[in-house]
């Protein structure tokens, strides 16, 4: 395999915007979205009729660069694509975001990744990943890349790269007393117990009862799997639950997260404006071990970027900016 770095970035910030602004390392995918609209989600051996068909930047790794790019941060993308279209036309379109791209890395012979995505008139969607050059990020990477993630202010990850690439990761970045946000989706069959050393787990309500094997369908159920996932040796914990909003808890604190009111376009991509949200607040009010009241603080801020990122079409492009997210609290108080 003959691997080239990615060089070349859009500057992040001003100068003097640079040395407020919190650095985040993302450690994750990087995906072309292939989405069709249609009336319903298909049923198993069932065809149907879409009505509009796009290819739109996605990929939880991606976006949660963009989402923290965009709330005001400073962010450094780690991951991999392949050597082709839509490996050139993805790194572009995360420039266009400033996020950093030179420690993404072009894989010869093997594809980027993929999501083949139907979204139904109601905004819910249905998603297959092909991880293609995802599935190549390792340990020998992190590694390489060590220096930057020892400047960071905060990592993020998730699991559409392999599970012992993110555990690594996570260890080194403890060394260097950085904190680490995981949003461990898609939920594995079997997880690492080391993935729960993060500081902040940031599961949706399915995902949390994969993990814990306990339903989290209501805010009541989210409390006790939370619990569980806390006794599983979790620190933090905050789950998201769409319309009832989000729950963030410790074992000294527990705090429900109302929703925020917003039309429902397309909900592909609102846990990714969530986390890379939360990072951005969490790093701006951490000092410290991070308390109840930061994770929850962080989480209402988070809560806002979701809802909105559900009221535009796709998912990168439904990343909200700082301005709106404001905006919406201001007019939510």
């Amino acid at each position: 395999m003959n691997d080239q770095k990615q060089a070349a970035n859009a500057d992040n910030s001003s100068e003097g915007s640079a040395l407020s602004s919190p650095h985040v390392v993302v450690i994750g995918s990087i995906n072309m979205d292939m989405v069709v609209r249609a009336a319903t989600i298909p049923m198993p051996g069932q065809t149907i009729s879409g009505h509009h068909f796009s290819t739109v930047p996605g990929g939880k790794g991606a976006n949660q660069a963009v989402a923290a790019a965009r709330c005001g941060a400073r962010v450094s993308m780690i991951g991999r694509v392949g050597n082709d279209d839509f490996g050139q036309r993805l790194l572009l379109g995360l420039k266009a975001n400033n996020v950093d791209t030179t420690a993404v890395m072009i894989t010869e012979g093997v594809h980027t990744g993929c999501a083949n995505i139907i979204v139904d008139d109601n905004g819910e969607n249905a998603i297959c990943v092909a991880g293609g050059a995802n599935l190549l990020l390792s340990i020998e990477d992190i590694d390489e890349q060590i220096d930057l993630i020892t400047q960071a202010d905060v990592i993020v990850m998730q699991l559409e790269i392999p599970q012992e690439t993110v555990v690594y990761a996570l260890q080194q970045a403890h060394r260097s007393k950085i904190p680490v946000i995981l949003n461990p989706a898609p939920a594995p069959d079997v997880i690492n117990p080391a993935l729960f050393d993060a500081d902040v787990l940031i599961p949706n309500q399915d995902e949390t009862t994969r993990l814990c094997g306990e339903p989290a369908g209501d805010v009541h159920a989210a409390k006790l799997a939370g619990s569980a996932l806390i006794g599983q040796g979790a620190k933090n914990v905050v789950i998201t639950l769409g319309k009832r909003g989000a729950l963030a808890l410790n074992t000294k604190h527990i705090s429900q997260i109302p929703p925020y009111c917003t039309s429902i376009v397309d909900t592909t991509g609102a846990g990714d404006a969530f986390c890379g949200a939360f990072a951005v607040a969490f790093t701006r009010e951490k000092v410290g071990e991070p308390s109840g009241e930061v994770i929850a603080s962080a989480a209402r801020f988070a809560a806002a970027a979701g809802a909105l990122a559900c009221s535009k079409f796709g998912a990168q492009p439904s990343m909200p900016h700082l301005e709106a997210i404001q905006r919406l609290i201001q007019r939510s108080c």
